[in-house]
């Protein structure tokens, strides 16, 4: 027997509408030059190459801003980093921010500077830049022709615009640059919590909800030479060709392959019983702004393998980076046997009240959260010692309680580097409470707890440049590993499997359900 349902979410249309976890992403750094068709990497930045905008002074003034304000409003600048660490990175953050002579040249510098404290709530979010910064970003036509997946650091064409390179080729470099050096170049702007740094790989993809940084920090960091990429093109039958393309922009490769009949990944969460299996695939927890009702989409999914007695279920979330933490705990009741206790207290902040000389520059969605008067106490001890505690966050235990009749049958599921926030967190309570089975690649996010829970953005005057700064940070000890999700069952990426389309880990499930 074989029956589905699909349930199409609206979706939010403000980014300040959302959380900390959802807010698109993307982060950058590191430069590379050319020499007589060689290739040498080098951190003398390219980015230079670009039309002079900032003075000196203007330069030296978003250099500043953005300095005080992590200074003064990260609540974790040394979860993952020493301080000599952080130190280190705000010098060269000095250094290249004040050579910047562009709104792209300051792009790059806050980049590394935001990834360089391993948050992943800390990054140059796209969607909140504004003037010569965003349209730099968004605009301009230096993005290659063609989107790519990243797999076992080589890049599969997943889609194109340009007749001469088809979907399952390999590019194997581009404007001489190999598939190896150009994830190297680009690292040092990746976001992700700590060593997680499958998720910083995984933003290189166009096979995500968000922005590749194939489109934002590659541009920047190796650009077209007169409107054109040089790149090298694996067939699939195993030939080789050397080929020049147009660079193009976002919107016009993104008409190119609709008239393709090529979309984008729909966020819609589906449910389908196939014979001895189900299968929930749930690409997004985000709706804020709007009146989907997945509580009743989780109900009544359950209350039909209830009726069923289906045996196996699978839970697929390996494209969800998050949102709403409530949907997980909502899940859960359905999958645990006993009450599940956990600890949530993201309630770390670095000020009582937000400095005005910094928060004059900053922008949200509820300005309630620079002013915590009479809501804090000092910490006296601990690795958050001389920060504040938010004590309408300090909740400590937590319990989600199982319903009347939790599902009986196995559950798998389906995790990967995506899952960095709420998704993360899902994925760390369903294998503690052993409620499933987790197969597929490690999470993002991280076990020392999330910053996020607020969040702000501070805009550069000068240059547009805008920084996405988490205001409360979870508490952790000494001896919280750095360390995120690691599934029960590990399935290996593989650049074979990827361009014949297979599905690893539904492979794997299958071997376990047949």
């Amino acid at each position: 027997s074989s029956h589905s349902h699909v349930q199409q979410p609206a979706r939010f249309n403000s980014p300040t509408a959302m959380n900390s976890l959802v807010m698109n992403r993307i982060r950058m750094t590191a430069c590379l030059f050319l020499w007589l068709g060689g290739l040498f990497s080098s951190y003398a930045c390219l980015a230079a190459s670009h039309v002079d905008g900032l003075t000196p002074e203007q330069s030296a003034r978003d250099v500043k801003i953005l300095k005080r304000t992590l200074l003064e409003m990260h609540p974790a600048l040394t979860k993952y980093r020493s301080q000599a660490d952080i130190e280190a990175a705000f010098m060269r953050f000095e250094a290249r921010g004040n050579a910047a002579r562009s709104a792209a040249d300051m792009y790059l510098a806050a980049s590394e500077m935001a990834a360089a404290i391993r948050c992943g709530h800390t990054w140059t979010n796209v969607l909140n830049q504004e003037g010569a910064s965003k349209s730099t970003l968004l605009e301009s036509a230096d993005k290659l022709p063609f989107t790519l997946m990243l797999v076992a650091n080589r890049w599969l064409v997943l889609a194109s615009a340009d007749a001469a390179v088809e979907t399952g080729d390999e590019n194997l470099s581009v404007n001489g640059m190999k598939a190896d050096v150009m994830v190297d170049a680009m690292m040092p702007y990746l976001r992700a919590d700590g060593s997680s740094d499958g998720k910083r790989l995984r933003q290189l993809s166009h096979n995500r909800g968000d922005f590749s940084q194939m489109d934002i920090i590659w541009p920047l960091l190796s650009p077209p030479r007169n409107g054109r990429y040089n790149v090298d093109i694996r067939r699939a039958v195993g030939t080789r060709e050397a080929l020049s393309v147009a660079a193009t922009t976002l919107a016009q490769r993104d008409r190119a392959l609709a008239a393709q009949g090529i979309k984008p990944a729909s966020e819609a969460w589906q449910f389908r019983i196939d014979g001895n299996t189900a299968f929930m695939t749930l690409p997004t927890f985000s709706f804020y702004n709007s009146d989907f009702d997945w509580a009743g989409f989780i109900d009544s999914a359950f209350a039909e393998l209830e009726t069923a007695r289906t045996p196996h279920l699978v839970i697929d979330i390996r494209a969800n980076e998050g949102g709403d933490g409530a949907i997980g705990g909502k899940i859960l009741e359905h999958l645990i046997a006993k009450p599940l206790q956990f600890t949530s207290d993201q309630s770390t902040s670095a000020y009582e009240r937000a400095p005005y000389i910094v928060a004059k520059y900053m922008d949200t969605w509820d300005y309630s959260f620079f002013d915590r008067t009479g809501k804090v106490e000092k910490i006296s001890s601990g690795t958050a010692a001389g920060k504040y505690r938010f004590l309408p966050n300090a909740k400590g235990l937590q319990t989600i309680n199982p319903v009347a009749k939790p599902y009986q049958g196995k559950t798998y599921l389906l995790i990967g580097a995506e899952n960095s926030s709420a998704t993360f967190q899902f994925a760390r309570l369903a294998k503690q409470s052993g409620s499933a089975t987790l197969v597929g690649q490690a999470t993002g996010g991280n076990l020392r707890g999330l910053n996020g829970g607020q969040l702000a953005w501070v805009v550069l005057p000068n240059s547009g440049v805008a920084v996405d700064v988490p205001l409360l940070a979870a508490t952790y000890t000494a001896q919280t590993p750095d360390a995120s999700v690691i599934p029960d069952i590990q399935v290996k990426p593989s650049f074979e499997a990827s361009a014949a389309g297979r599905d690893m880990e539904m492979e794997a499930v299958k071997r376990l359900t047949d």
